[in-house]
């Protein structure tokens, strides 16, 4: 069967090709009700876009990278996993495809190497800063996400607010022996957090102890690890950690050592995972906000794609608090 023209579809739909073509591609002026029309002729008529043909036309592939480190988890329900949904949906409303690529070290990924993206999200704080500055030096645009360094367009939570609103609030509730704990501190966002962590404790006039900080290992047992680390040798009364998956696995083994949460031990946790509701008790945390992190990184590539001479710019979003059960509702007693 013979393929559909532009100009078939314009006759057809009784507008102009110019018109048909900025409606296809999504880009341009073309009134809602005409665009929609042309779009149910042309799928009525059988109409595909010759993409390789249309990519050597136009200089440009219509597709966006999407590059993270191979140590993060990608499963439904992870924060990453949710973060790359959201990207995915934003690039779709904006007629784009995804290109996803892993990477364990500096090496460019075959998607850069023979030229597949028009731009590309580098998500997360593991990939390796020499791979983001050759990506740079290619002059490709490029936005960092949950990610930021000087000279690099960025879009990030505000890590050290977060952790200092979620410190503050067990000293609200009358928390003296707070402790934090991460799966590893050579993480951006971890040390962030435990930034704000202290900034909330000398902000209230409470002392910093280093027995009250405890690192476990990267992976789904890191927040058991560093719990457990840290209870033999303090007793804290709440416990901050760097994010939801290490607070639930905290939990673990604060019930391991017989105590009970939140009546001996609060814990919060960080960026409001799906598991967050269905942990015992469900836990209170830091809402992190992907879908907006994700429309607003790929807002910004698309528009240093259209005007790549750019300052970076760093855009940097706020957390919510969400108070659920896991550190109490009201003051401990003293």
């Amino acid at each position: 069967m013979k393929r559909p023209t532009l100009k078939a579809i314009a006759e057809q739909a009784g507008v102009s090709v110019a018109t048909v073509s900025r409606a296809l591609s999504g880009r341009g002026r073309v009134d809602e009700a005409t665009r929609q029309r042309i779009l149910r002729i042309a799928e009525a008529m059988g109409y595909a876009p010759d993409m390789a043909a249309r990519s050597l036309v136009l200089r440009r592939t219509e597709n966006i990278g999407f590059l993270i480190h191979a140590l993060q988890s990608l499963s439904p329900h992870t924060f990453y996993g949710e973060l790359l949904t959201a990207v995915e949906r934003e690039l779709r409303r904006h007629r784009y495809h995804l290109q996803f690529a892993t990477v364990e070290d500096d090496s460019l990924p075959t998607l850069i190497k023979e030229n597949r993206v028009d731009g590309l999200l580098l998500v997360g704080c593991d990939l390796p800063p020499s791979l983001i500055w050759t990506l740079k030096e290619r002059r490709l645009p490029l936005v960092l996400v949950d990610n930021h360094m000087p000279g690099v367009d960025s879009v990030f939570t505000d890590n050290v607010g977060g952790a200092f609103q979620a410190t503050a609030h067990l000293i609200r509730l009358g928390h003296r022996r707070i402790a934090f704990i991460a799966e590893t501190l050579a993480n951006l966002s971890f040390q962030e957090r435990f930034e704000g962590y202290r900034r909330a404790l000398e902000a209230h006039g409470l002392p910093f102890d280093p027995e009250l900080v405890a690192e476990g290992e990267r992976g789904v047992e890191g927040g058991f690890i560093a719990m457990g680390r840290l209870l033999e040798r303090a007793q804290p009364t709440a416990v901050v950690a760097a994010n939801d998956p290490t607070a639930a696995s905290a939990m673990r083994a604060i019930r391991a050592r017989g105590l009970r949460i939140p009546e001996e031990i609060g814990v919060v946790g960080f960026d409001d995972d799906p598991l967050a509701l269905h942990t015992d008790p469900p836990l209170t945390t830091m809402r992190v906000f992907r879908a907006r992190m994700a429309a607003l990184a790929v807002a910004r590539l698309l528009d240093l794609m259209r005007n790549p001479e750019q300052p970076a710019v760093h855009i940097c979003i706020e957390t919510q608090l969400i108070v659920r059960q896991s550190c109490g509702s009201s003051p401990i007693p003293s």
